[in-house]
């Protein structure tokens, strides 16, 4: 009867600390929130995208399916009701670059008119940028404010499109809200050149 009791307490234990792995585990994933996936063809065309992530996609719009396979018009209308393509995903890791910015809650606004266009945005996509991030990001201070290298990118949320872009903007930030002000080093930006078939993705993460 004691060794049953004893085989019972062995297996509560290691099922504890499996449950207790998995908690961890799911608690650590990176939240990406709302990228939002503009296509551009030279000519109204059917485009191909698919979402290698490294992790696990939780939201799509239009429904995702094995991939999106859509209507694109040149003026970047999709199945003639969508801006862009929607999607939500939980990443496994994240790697931050050194370099960024500190901007004042206060100037967020005014530091997106200004650094959305140099980072390749149009004016449509720079609104509905503001639109969505300033109204979910917290009251504080400062923000750090950095964007995702592409590298990263690749490996952890690649885009997959066909046929190709000409043109590949990927914009998604990672926000921490600061009390004080930190020093830290700015990236030098280089705004490029919308040429082709251009497709825009912008989105982010914020570090609570």
């Amino acid at each position: 009867m004691n060794k049953i009791l004893l085989w019972v307490l062995i297996v509560l234990g290691i099922l504890i600390v499996l449950a207790g792995g998995l908690f961890i585990f799911a608690s650590s994933r990176v939240r990406f929130e709302k990228p939002a996936v503009y296509l551009y063809p030279l000519e109204d065309s059917i485009i191909s995208v698919k979402l290698n992530i490294d992790g696990k996609i939780t939201e799509t719009i239009p429904k995702y399916g094995s991939g999106w396979s859509v209507f694109a018009e040149k003026d970047g209308l999709i199945n003639h009701q969508y801006d862009y393509l929607f999607y939500e995903a939980d990443l496994n890791s994240l790697k931050l670059p050194k370099t960024g910015w500190v901007v004042s809650y206060n100037d967020l606004s005014k530091w997106f008119d200004i650094n959305l266009i140099k980072f390749g945005l149009n004016e449509k996509e720079k609104n509905q940028f503001k639109e969505y991030w300033l109204e979910r990001l917290p009251k504080t201070n400062y923000y750090e404010v950095k964007i995702l290298e592409e590298d990263f990118l690749k490996q952890n949320m690649e885009l997959l499109i066909s046929p190709e872009p000409d043109t590949l903007i990927r914009l998604n930030f990672y926000f921490k809200p600061l009390e004080q002000k930190i020093n830290i080093q700015e990236p030098i930006i280089n705004t490029p050149q919308r040429i082709g078939f251009t497709v825009v993705e912008w989105g982010g993460m914020v570090d609570n």
